[in-house]
């Protein structure tokens, strides 16, 4: 994952309120206007009762470049695919792997994963599913002119084999405990092999189309205008009956437009609901949210500078309205971050991340203690250029509240606005981060695991931009990545934690309610981030 500013960061956003007062403004001509809006986690709704002969859902991220799984990294995508099409394994309710196209694993040793596929499981046009198709799905990914970010869960692999009729060998190079959890990602997502090699380059187009196992059936794809799913009446899956028998997707990316949809019904849900809109779709329908596995923090660019002394990364930090941003920005549907990974993503060892975490430092605005740092430090009174994308109107918010803070307490900090393709082009390329020192990035874990989010700080990592160097850091996350007890691997990467919070390579800031809307006769979803590789639609039906 530039705003010059000259006023307090008590008089930034709305003109003539705080942070923490801007949630509080009245709506006129809101039914419910005057009345708190209290956003409260979900984790259970009552089940569906009655079949719905269909279903039209927006995507707030507009229309998908491809319906290819292999490119099921990017909401669009990912929000339609995870309804066709499977991996092996599938996450429940508590992020846990399940069992989808195989039925389990064995690891006779630490480099071997055996993995038994199901039997009897076709794709849509009836031809069975085979060990050749599972391993040329995996294979596909690999390919680099492919270009499927899912490429990188490969970095340890030796290989992967057909080792029998319904079994699939993964080798390893060398231990890796994150490998079992990309069994349920689209990393492993199967594909009929003859289909997509017949299709070609057309394959996830709209005129090439794709050729899955899920529960809702490739039916078509106006370009410009919707993409029609059909329920699977012949999935493997007997234990869950979809609901819903047409599942029609829409690509209005305009905020006003989506909420003018959803209060009208004309749309009957939508994930990444416009925040304006909470309080009066709430009134309407099923205004829910759900913690997610996804945190906002300002990484380090420039270990150079300002930046490489540690009083001016211990100043941000303590400049920052954590209780304005989660009230205003946000409106209460966030929570403040002590650590980069929050905890709705510690998927083992909880009891060790918790009182590991709750001894870091508490986030609060401490413009005195920020002040008193600055005054200190020559470096901290430098030139900062911060980066952030203009696609999202919260991160413009954080971006400039903080440059007003940083002016109050006597640093400098120049704001760099950038398109998403602006930004995004700083994961992947070197002279895009050039004269950036810090930036705003809003990420996501793809499962419960912590350390798929801390190794991208050891020294060898590409992702590591500052060049970020502990040798104590490094030799925890590695030794957790080899240690498959999960209260032992949970110290480790803890340790990892803590020493990354005292070197502050970045500012964790808060971590965002996954948030859903559907209309009041439907039922059964509970948000969940897993949405994203789950098919989150067969939970939903009439009431």
């Amino acid at each position: 994952m530039t705003r010059p500013r000259l006023a307090a960061l008590t008089a930034v956003l709305a003109g003539t309120c705080t942070l923490a007062a801007c949630s509080a403004a009245p709506d006129d001509g809101d039914p419910a206007a005057g009345r708190a809006f209290a956003p409260a986690v979900t984790t259970s709704v009552p089940a569906p009762t009655k079949n719905v002969e269909a279903v039209t859902w927006n995507l707030a991220t507009g229309e998908p470049a491809t319906l290819d799984p292999a490119m099921a990294g990017v909401e669009s995508i990912s929000t339609v695919v995870a309804n066709m099409c499977e991996g092996l394994f599938t996450l429940g309710p508590d992020y846990r792997l399940q069992p989808a196209l195989a039925t389990g694993f064995a690891h006779p040793d630490p480099l071997t994963y055996v993995i038994s596929l199901r039997e009897g499981v076709t794709f849509w046009d009836g031809r069975p599913v085979t060990a050749e198709d599972v391993v040329y799905s995996v294979r596909r990914i690999l390919d680099p002119k492919l270009g499927s970010s899912w490429i990188g869960w490969a970095v340890n692999l030796e290989g992967v084999e057909a080792t029998g009729g319904n079994e699939i060998t993964v080798k390893l190079k060398k231990p890796d405990v994150m490998i079992p959890n990309f069994f349920a990602m689209p990393a492993f997502y199967v594909v009929q092999k003859d289909f997509a090699e017949a299709a070609g380059r057309d394959f996830g187009t709209a005129r090439g189309g794709v050729m899955c196992t899920g529960p809702y059936r490739y039916g078509s794809w106006t370009q410009g205008q919707d993409i029609t799913l059909t329920r699977n009446d012949a999935w493997w899956n007997t234990e869950v009956k979809p609901r819903i028998k047409d599942l029609r997707f829409t690509f209005v990316a305009d905020p006003s437009a989506q909420t003018a949809a959803l209060a009208s019904g004309d749309v009957d849900g939508q994930f990444i609901v416009p925040r304006a809109a909470h309080k009066q779709l709430a009134a309407k329908g099923n205004m829910l949210f759900g913690t997610s596995l996804s945190p906002t923090f300002l990484a380090v660019l420039n270990p150079d500078g300002a930046l490489s002394d540690p009083a001016t990364r211990q100043a941000l930090r303590a400049l920052i309205d954590y209780k304005g941003i989660i009230g205003s920005v946000y409106q209460g549907t966030a929570q403040p971050l002590r650590a980069l990974v929050p905890p709705a993503a510690w998927g083992y060892g909880k009891e060790v991340f918790q009182a590991e975490y709750d001894k870091l430092p508490e986030p609060v605005q401490d413009l005195e203690k920020a002040k008193t740092l600055v005054g200190r430090s020559a470096k901290a009174k430098e030139k900062i250029v911060l980066a952030y994308t203009t696609a999202s109107e919260e991160e413009t918010r954080i971006a400039t509240a903080i440059a007003d803070a940083a002016t109050q307490v006597g640093m400098d900090i120049e704001l760099k606005p950038l398109t998403g393709e602006q930004f995004g082009a700083i994961f992947a390329a070197p002279q895009a981060r050039a004269g950036l020192d810090l930036f705003l990035v809003t990420g996501y874990l793809d499962f419960p695991e912590p350390l798929s989010y801390y190794q991208f700080f050891t020294s060898s990592s590409f992702y590591n931009f500052p060049g970020y160097k502990n040798k104590d850091y490094d030799t925890a996350v590695f030794t957790a990545m080899v240690t498959e007890d999960p209260t032992a691997r949970a110290r480790e990467v803890a340790k990892a934690q803590a020493l990354m919070a005292e070197d502050l390579v970045n500012i964790p800031i808060a971590t965002q309610y996954v948030n859903v809307y559907y209309g009041p006769e439907l039922t059964g979803l509970v948000p969940r981030q897993s949405y994203l590789i789950t098919p989150w639609a067969t939970a939903l039906g009439g009431k």
